[in-house]
């Protein structure tokens, strides 16, 4: 779940909470002068975008989110600052998520002092219109559940189901070791993409991870304002580069595909994982390098062959099929 929603349960201010309340206040309030809420900010489910927290993760950011601001339409100004996180804790439920784990949640309680000007929007809590919320933070990794290894650049497919040797299983990232949460908040509708939480990628040893980072925050920031003059052929640009990524993607698994059966027909002494292993360690140059290879001797040829013939700056965006 990328989206959190404020739970319906009146709240009763305890003790421990005014007490907790104040730990970030100038002077210490009282009961009276603070409205209290509870919220979920998100579980250990698969979301819509095929990612999720694993409940490390969800421990991690329980501690991250700790004293955290609440703000409208993720807009930092600080007139849209409404409301403060002053505890976090981790739900377990009595069911499962659909790996068949227990399905676990992050519960804030968070508070809002009581003024003149807070009165409307503690009236839009109470009567259910603001009660869609999302979060945004940063981890370090997004890894592959299929193959463990770094998400953004393995050959595997979100929403696409793979076979691990007795079922079908669906490929998403599992988002681990969060670093950072920046804040929490309302919006009006969270099922839009942007509404979700805005992950990246986050390596403090590479400079290459650290600019891909910050290219999906910028990539992020402009699917969000899509909507905008001047940035629709922008995103519809962006759109068309994730869609030839895709076809990418699924081009060299084919090659890896006809790797592989030629492999086992060149020797039949090997079995199919020792030559998945082999052919999943192998990049672009080696698939087709050995492609090629297998190509002059006859053998299983691709369903998607590249025009080896051809060379220079468009040698890989014609194919035969």
């Amino acid at each position: 779940m990328k989206e959190g929603f404020v739970l319906p349960e009146s709240e009763i201010i305890s003790d421990e909470d005014i007490n907790l309340i104040n730990k970030y206040t100038k002077r210490e309030l009282n009961k009276q002068e603070v409205y209290v809420f509870s919220l979920v900010l998100c579980d250990n489910e698969i979301d819509r975008d095929y990612e999720r927290f694993t409940s490390e993760s969800l421990e991690a950011l329980a501690k991250l989110f700790e004293g955290k601001t609440g703000i409208l339409d993720h807009d930092a100004k600080s007139e849209k600052q409404l409301a403060r996180i002053f505890s976090c804790k981790i739900q377990t439920l009595k069911i499962k998520n659909s790996l068949g784990e227990n399905y676990k949640r992050l519960i804030a309680k968070a508070y809002i002092p009581k003024t003149k000007n807070s009165e409307e929007i503690i009236m839009q809590i109470d009567s259910g219109i603001k009660k869609e919320i999302s979060i945004r933070c940063r981890v370090e990794k997004k890894t592959c559940s299929i193959c463990g290894d770094n998400i953004n650049i393995c050959h595997h497919i979100k929403n696409k189901n793979y076979f691990n040797g007795k079922n079908q299983v669906l490929c998403h990232a599992i988002l681990e070791n969060p670093i950072d949460a920046y804040e929490w908040s309302f919006v009006a509708v969270p099922a839009q993409v942007a509404a979700g939480v805005i992950k990246t990628f986050s390596n403090s040893n590479s400079n290459y991870n650290q600019e891909y980072n910050n290219s999906l925050d910028i990539i992020e920031k402009i699917k969000h304002e899509s909507n905008k003059k001047g940035m629709k052929n922008l995103y519809n640009i962006i759109k068309n580069m994730e869609n030839e990524i895709k076809i990418g993607r699924e081009y060299i698994n084919n090659m890896r595909e006809s790797v592989s059966k030629n492999l086992l027909f060149f020797n039949q002494n090997l079995n199919n994982n020792t030559v998945k292993k082999i052919t999943d360690s192998l990049d672009y140059e080696d698939l087709k390098n050995l492609q090629k290879n297998f190509s002059k001797n006859n053998l299983i040829k691709s369903q998607l062959a590249p025009d080896f013939d051809k060379t220079g700056a468009n040698e890989f965006l014609e194919f035969k099929i």
